[in-house]
């Protein structure tokens, strides 16, 4: 090897580090972020009607559940159910919230 060889050998190093890099942070991703898989009833009904954070939505098979925290009450339907005509019933017209409990 004499010292006109050139700097290629540099750039492959750098190509095979960034290579490495971007393979370890895509595991990083993919260790804290798991993919959950959609549910029957997301499946034919698609997702059902939100409800606004603190609150959130237990989903089961064909039954979504909604859940608030302790400090608050839940107003509207606790659960809706995904039908054969493939819509979340009741349906989006009655919404679900979160209140502040009177205590």
């Amino acid at each position: 090897m004499s010292s006109d060889d050139g700097h290629a050998w540099k750039f492959g190093l750098t190509f095979i580090c960034l290579g490495l890099c971007s393979v370890l942070s895509m595991g990083i991703y993919s260790a804290s972020h798991p993919h959950k898989p959609l549910t029957q009833g997301q499946t034919l009904c698609a997702d059902p009607p939100p409800l606004d954070p603190p609150g959130k939505i237990d989903l089961a098979d064909m039954t979504a559940e909604y859940v608030c925290p302790e400090d608050q009450e839940l107003a509207g339907p606790a659960q809706r159910i995904c039908k054969e005509d493939m819509k979340w019933h009741p349906g989006p017209e009655e919404k679900t919230t979160c209140q502040q409990g009177e205590f």
